[in-house]
């Protein structure tokens, strides 16, 4: 599982210059990088994403510590008084979920037709479904939800007296 952090942040009686749906990307040294979707739907709301190993350290240390590292990269590019218009943040922390382990379900370069094998029942007993094999859709909550349709239909038809 690839590791993906969301660190969603409202932002009120600013708009920072930015329009709804703009991309911020914020490149730093030692990949602490986090790329911003910004006021999407016209919400006070921006969306921190941070990946990968980062992700991790970031869940680690911590809800608190993550609203921090975004709070100050915003103010690095916007200025100080961001600050004064921050008003609920959270980080998600898929990383400690028990059967979730991360965020998405990445395949390694060169690796993606594993799925199919995948998506393939074990000796008609063990099905997969998720945004991990879901075709077109892929790594959406909507593939997710198409695929666990479509299993539970092979589910069902697997039981279906003959």
């Amino acid at each position: 599982m690839g590791m993906l952090t969301k660190l969603p942040v409202e932002i009120k009686g600013t708009r920072l210059g930015l329009e709804p749906f703009d991309d911020l990307l914020i490149e730093r040294m030692a990949r602490h990088d986090i790329y911003f979707l910004c006021f999407a739907f016209d919400l006070d709301l921006m969306v921190g994403f941070v990946g990968g190993d980062f992700a991790w350290e970031m869940s680690a240390a911590g809800e608190a510590a993550g609203v921090d590292f975004v709070v100050d990269r915003l103010c690095a590019i916007f200025g100080g008084d961001v600050r004064n218009h921050v008003g609920r943040a959270m980080m998600t922390n898929w990383g400690s979920e028990r059967f979730v382990r991360g965020a998405y379900a990445t395949a390694r370069p060169g690796r993606s037709k594993a799925r199919a094998t995948l998506m393939q029942p074990v000796a008609e007993k063990i099905f997969f479904a998720g945004e991990h094999v879901a075709g077109p859709l892929i790594q959406t909550c909507g593939g997710a939800r198409l695929s666990g349709e479509g299993v539970a239909r092979q589910v069902i038809a697997q039981l279906a007296p003959k």
